[in-house]
């Protein structure tokens, strides 16, 4: 009887502490590598932590329900963002070709 509730309470942690890694995902989302792309094994994390070595999936057990409507978000604006700064990127070589130096 005793391993049943000392596992209850595993899972009961570690949903609270998934929440937690997808808060601070989301709170500073480019402290995370992506991986998401460039996956060569399923079980490898859809993002990690670029310090900590955190690691989070998509499908994980345990997120909780909101993580993909908010990853969908993110991504909406990420790719906005990229989009800008591959714009910028351009007009500096652009510029850099007029430029004396």
């Amino acid at each position: 009887m005793m391993a049943g509730k000392k596992l209850g309470n595993i899972a009961a942690s570690n949903v609270g502490s998934v929440e937690e890694l997808w808060q601070a995902f989301f709170a500073n989302p480019v402290d995370w590598w992506d991986n998401r792309k460039n996956k060569k094994n399923p079980k490898y994390p859809d993002f990690k932590h670029k310090d900590t070595g955190e690691a989070l999936w998509v499908e994980g057990r345990y997120n909780p329900p909101w993580v993909k409507s908010q990853l969908a978000i993110l991504d909406t604006r990420m790719g906005s963002l990229y989009d800008q700064d591959a714009r910028i990127d351009a007009n500096i070589v652009a510029c850099d070709k007029f430029l004396p130096f």
